[in-house]
């Protein structure tokens, strides 16, 4: 979510027209990818993977010169520096329209530097590297995608009211994380005003953003499998990630929904978790809250579709929402009966 600020046009301010409604999607939306070439190409950060191979050198005294190999650790921070390149795209940046509060890339820089002197949060990351290995393995490298991937469950959005994507979507040009399996398909999502703005006064403070405390609901129904609460909403926002921060989830919950279907919904609001592990949740039951807890610069919902109740060993599954409406950046709403969300686009539950 370390996005700078971009002023929005003009067009936002139009009044919208009465919504139309796409009635064709009764199956499975298609996905348009136009990534070319680059888009089929695997991503730097599998070369992290190869670190592993250094622990043989260090175990095996015979096989010591294989400690070169740690030197490709280096690339799992791949994700976090490509966030500081210029962008490659050819098109239009869809969320230039979206003002966040995070204005610029030297408070995130600031905070991923000290954050490497967090040993909670380098041992999860290591986990999280480790976990790809028995996913590309589990998947025998022919990982989930749009078209590989047959959804058993209908999803609603797991908010209430109009949210926008700031982060996400179901192609490689628009994912999240696409290096980082778990995260490839997921969503962080804000509420935003009539002037693309994810907040008011000057966005130091989690109590500035529309979003926080807003409530969260269950996307389908299901059971309970994992429920963290107690990590602190981080006092400071616009950029700042909390140097204390044990869990990049921060509070969390995961729910399982259908055999190989979970959904993770994080950084929730301290004490804001209304159901615990073993709970059955229905489809639209209020669970959390929008916080601000974890590794995140500014109170959003993380949300993920995964196939497997650790994070850690989870591959992330494309998920289209069902009974929908989008508003797209230059104001057209179109209502959904099954629809794919994409960064940018404005998305409201309708039940």
């Amino acid at each position: 979510m370390q996005r700078p600020s971009n002023e929005r046009s003009s067009e936002q301010s139009h009044a919208l027209d009465e919504p139309s409604v796409d009635r064709s999607a009764s199956n499975p939306p298609s996905v348009e990818n136009r990534g070319g070439i680059v888009s089929r190409l695997p991503d730097p950060m599998y070369l992290s993977l190869l670190f592993f191979f250094g622990i043989l050198g260090t175990l095996v005294p015979t096989l010591k010169w294989m400690e070169v190999f740690y030197l490709f650790g280096l690339f799992g921070f791949w994700p976090m520096f490509r966030g500081f390149l210029p962008s490659s795209r050819s098109d239009a940046d869809p969320t230039d329209w979206i003002t966040m509060g995070t204005q610029s890339r030297r408070r995130p820089l600031i905070s991923m530097l000290y954050l490497q002197l967090n040993p909670f949060l380098q041992l999860k990351g290591l986990f999280q590297l480790a976990g790809h290995i028995p996913v590309l393995l589990r998947y025998r490298f022919r990982l989930p995608d749009p078209d590989r991937f047959d959804q058993q469950v209908a999803y609603r959005l797991p908010v209430e009211g109009e949210w926008t994507v700031v982060g996400g979507g179901p192609t490689r040009e628009h994912s999240h994380s696409w290096g980082m399996l778990a995260q490839r398909y997921a969503f962080d999502m804000v509420v935003t005003d009539e002037q693309g703005r994810t907040y008011e006064g000057d966005g130091d403070h989690p109590e500035d953003y529309h979003c926080y405390g807003e409530p969260l609901v269950a996307p389908a129904d299901g059971v309970v499998v994992a429920a963290s609460d107690g990590h602190r909403d981080y006092h400071r926002s616009g950029g700042w990630l909390d140097p204390r921060q044990r869990d990049p989830r921060g509070n969390y919950l995961t729910i399982k929904h259908a055999d190989g279907e979970y959904s993770l919904l994080a950084h929730l609001q301290q004490g804001s978790i209304t159901v615990s592990e073993g709970d059955r949740v229905e489809r639209g039951e209020r669970v959390a809250r929008c916080g601000h807890s974890g590794n995140s610069t500014e109170p959003h919902l993380h949300f993920q579709l995964q196939d497997h109740p650790s994070f850690f060993r989870a591959m992330g599954l494309p998920v289209h929402f069902d009974r929908l409406r989008i508003r797209e950046a230059d104001g057209e709403a179109k209502h959904h009966e099954s629809a794919y969300i994409t960064e940018g686009q404005r998305v409201t539950p309708v039940e």
